[in-house]
């Protein structure tokens, strides 16, 4: 099915953002910005420092408001919408280990707070067997030790154990998107490489459509169905299926400038 095909999850349209404007100090970091983001799809997003990719993520995610343009998400429109609001189909995980937990509180009652974004319930509750059965069962799948660790406070889990638990937990509700900001960033090689194989499994098991900010051009390339490169501002380069599977590093070298 080409993109054509697909349902739309993310519209985004001449978006812009400036930095300071009408100081000596403006920066003009996105312009006219215009992308789609289709149902299904895992999108790495490269560029260089200052590129402007995180901006273009943080304008999604509602961390920075757009200066002009617009963002529909899921047929709504969320470009003046606040973070809560757009919550309600977005999830994210970022570089910092610790900002998709809560470290006093348990592995089992950080599931229980995830699960209660899109359905009620009560900490008080979280101990009922058919609901800590469930959550062993998911932990399990991250092959890092977590199913026998459900009353650990989670300050004491390592940071790839607790960046583990932050992706499972942003997709515990099935996101309509998934937004993870260099999300293996400020993990050891062998760490971010394990991170990295649990992205692809939940991913893929799930069907989320995903964009993720890489610095590494090894996960760019490895990972997703698209590929895009951020430069001065505006999207360089947009690419997928066969002709993504066909990129080497040496072309995504000769790009950056």
């Amino acid at each position: 099915m080409n993109n054509n095909q697909k349902s739309e999850t993310l519209v985004v349209k001449n978006l812009q953002k400036v930095f300071f404007p009408g100081t000596e100090n403006e920066k003009h970091i996105l312009k006219n910005v215009s992308l789609k983001v289709y149902d299904g799809d895992f999108i790495s997003v490269i560029g260089n420092n200052g590129a402007g990719k995180s901006t273009l993520l943080n304008t999604i995610a509602g961390t920075l408001s757009a200066d002009a343009g617009e963002i529909d998400l899921a047929s709504h429109s969320v470009v003046n919408k606040s973070i809560t609001y757009r919550s309600r189909w977005m999830s994210r995980v970022f570089q910092d280990p610790k900002m998709g937990t809560a470290g006093d509180l348990s592995v089992a009652e950080n599931l229980v707070l995830a699960q209660s974004h899109t359905h009620t319930t009560s900490l008080r509750r979280y101990k009922k067997a058919d609901r800590w059965n469930r959550y062993q069962e998911l932990l399990k799948t991250l092959n890092m030790g977590l199913e026998d660790r459900l009353e650990t406070q989670v300050k004491y889990l390592s940071g790839g154990q607790r960046q583990a638990l932050s992706l499972l937990m942003a997709t515990l509700s099935k996101p309509k998107l998934l937004l993870l900001d260099e999300h293996t960033a400020a993990l050891d090689p062998k760490t971010s490489r394990d991170v990295m194989e649990i992205t692809q499994d939940i991913v893929t098991r799930e069907g989320l459509t995903t964009m993720m900010i890489t610095h590494k051009m090894s996960d760019a390339l490895k990972y997703g169905n698209r590929l895009i490169m951020v430069q001065d501002g505006q999207i360089k380069l947009d690419v997928s299926g066969e002709d993504k599977k066909n990129l080497k590093s040496e072309d995504l070298v000769g790009l950056f400038a």
